[in-house]
């Protein structure tokens, strides 16, 4: 059972661990315990409070108030282990306040001298409970103390628990970290270059043995501009004192590459850097058009697909070889950090503007994961929709003319949480009204239509009824694609539901699952495996 270890830094990095939790979900981390840490300075963020319900509805799926386990070949595989540090901003909540500036002055003016040369006057006052707005150089001498002091004041945090299990797993092996955020913004581009340090230094204060820059590699995206949004007011600006603008995303990009280029601390604690981007900014993603949201419960932003891109990276990397070098010429990660270099990534997608399976994972993993994304789509009719309404069926014994036995006594709070989970990832239905989840925001962000992955007509149902009327079976995958043929027949005289049931019966239940709802999703992922003649 392998360890991981992925840190999302800021509000980009809420979203890429959004779209890693969606690959765990799917089963793309098989027998994988998964340690997800979520660190921001805005801790009352949008993105990260839908993050946080996205985790307690995966984690409450796999068990409520049970021990729960990595699997192997089923939906919510991997075992997630949550973390999240927010830096406290509440009393102190400007550079000058934490500083001290007005006495510094006094006491020691050389160093309030300093301070002076590094950091303009509204660098010094705006407010950082929403983050570091850009100003990259503040934020990464603030939340590398922060990170630190964390660690050496609070036995109890988040923060030091995750790397507490970072140390025990730098003991019996070589761990791999890997981070996701932007290099365009504030939080995530002030932390990337000064995480694998911070974390050094705080597991020192932890335990004298460990050596986590000897044995632990490190890899990161580094995520260029992709959207944008409204440019603020002359009175937005007054009042917020700094405001980091998307019209200055590409000049803020490209300086953090030439950083990242050049220095030498960043080139001995990385071993890979994925790099990606948008060739264009029109994709905006706020819910608030008119003005613009620095950060709290607002700031919500729609899904991207370049986000999925980036939990790709960190499956890339966590695949990757430690010794020797791969098929694709990919030196190993054992050799890299020897020598001391950074390998940069690249990825392209097709002329056409269509993005497909191989894309994310390459040709020989692209029927993994268009089983296990398109599967998993499909089971989500299955819970979501009271047409059908599978799982509630099953804890009352199922239909008239089709028993289904065992699962009486399954853990109601774990299928609520399930419906949960599916309605984030692909649409929830509130009255009527269907509110888009993660799936369609993402297929929306690739252009619509047939660019993305699935079958259009998966994205066009925008009511209960037409959801209920649709044909998941002969529908699921676009025509003309590698994946066109998968699906199953139901004959003339039955419907999706009579060929759903009879598969599921003549399916045998798995032995080495305990918790019933487990079982169950094990249960229905063989089914729809057999069904759309994919490899169980």
């Amino acid at each position: 059972m392998a360890n991981i270890f992925v840190i999302g830094i800021g509000g980009t990095g809420m979203r890429c661990i959004e779209a890693f939790t969606h690959l765990c979900a799917i089963g793309m981390f098989d027998d994988t315990d998964v340690h997800l840490l979520a660190l921001d300075t805005d801790k009352d963020n949008g993105n990260f409070t839908r993050l946080k319900n996205l985790k307690e509805a995966y984690i409450k799926t796999k068990g409520v108030n049970k021990k729960q386990y990595a699997l192997k070949d089923t939906f919510f595989s991997a075992n997630l282990h949550y973390y999240q540090f927010s830096p406290d901003y509440s009393k102190l909540s400007t550079f000058d306040a934490l500083f001290n500036y007005g006495d510094t002055k006094f006491s020691n003016p050389e160093k309030a001298e300093v301070a002076d040369l590094l950091f303009t006057e509204n660098a010094k006052k705006f407010d950082l409970k929403h983050g570091y707005r850009a100003q990259t150089h503040l934020g990464s001498l603030l939340m590398y103390h922060s990170i630190i002091n964390d660690v050496r004041t609070n036995d109890r945090s988040d923060l030091r628990k995750f790397i507490q299990e970072l140390i025990s797993a730098c003991s019996s092996g070589k761990p791999r970290v890997f981070i996701l955020g932007s290099v365009f913004g504030g939080t995530g581009a002030s932390s990337i270059p000064i995480i694998p340090k911070a974390i050094k230094e705080a597991a020192a204060l932890i335990s004298d043995a460990t050596d986590i820059e000897r044995n632990a590699y490190f890899g990161a995206t580094l995520l260029t501009s992709y959207f944008s949004f409204p440019l603020p007011s002359d009175n937005e600006k007054a009042k917020q004192k700094v405001i980091a603008t998307s019209d200055r995303f590409a000049l803020n990009s490209q300086a953090a590459m030439m950083f990242y280029e050049a220095d030498e601390t960043v080139k001995k604690t990385y071993q890979k850097f994925y790099m990606m981007g948008t060739e264009g900014l029109e994709w905006q993603p706020g819910k608030v058009k008119d003005k613009t949201v620095t950060g709290g419960e607002s700031q919500e932003n729609d899904s991207h697909y370049i986000e999925l891109l980036a939990a790709f990276a960190a499956y890339h990397f966590f695949n990757s070889l430690e010794e020797g070098t791969d098929p694709e010429g990919l030196a190993g990660l054992d050799d890299l950090k020897r020598e001391k270099r950074l390998e940069y990534l690249y990825r392209t997608f097709s002329e056409n503007g269509k993005i497909d399976f191989t894309d994310f994972v390459g040709s020989e993993k692209k029927e993994e994961f268009a089983k296990k994304i398109g599967l998993f789509t499909a089971m989500g009719y299955l819970v979501l929709l009271r047409k059908y309404d599978f799982f509630e069926q099953a804890q009352t014994g199922g239909l008239k003319k089709v028993k289904i036995e065992g699962y009486e006594d399954i853990d109601l709070e774990e299928v609520r949480n399930l419906k949960k989970y599916m309605s984030l990832f692909h649409f929830d239905n509130r009255d009527g009204n269907i509110k888009d989840g993660w799936l369609r925001q993402v297929h929306r962000s690739a252009g619509g239509g047939d660019k993305f992955l699935l079958n259009p007509e998966v994205f066009g149902c925008n009511s209960e009824r037409e959801f209920e009327k649709f044909d998941f079976n002969s529908k699921l995958y676009q025509k003309g694609s590698d994946f066109e043929n998968k699906k199953f027949n139901t004959g003339l005289m039955s419907n999706i539901m009579d060929r759903f049931y009879g598969s599921f019966i003549k399916e045998n239940e798995p032995d080495s699952i305990t918790n019933k709802n487990e079982k169950l999703i094990k249960r229905v992922y063989d089914t729809l495996c057999k069904l759309y003649e994919f490899k169980s």
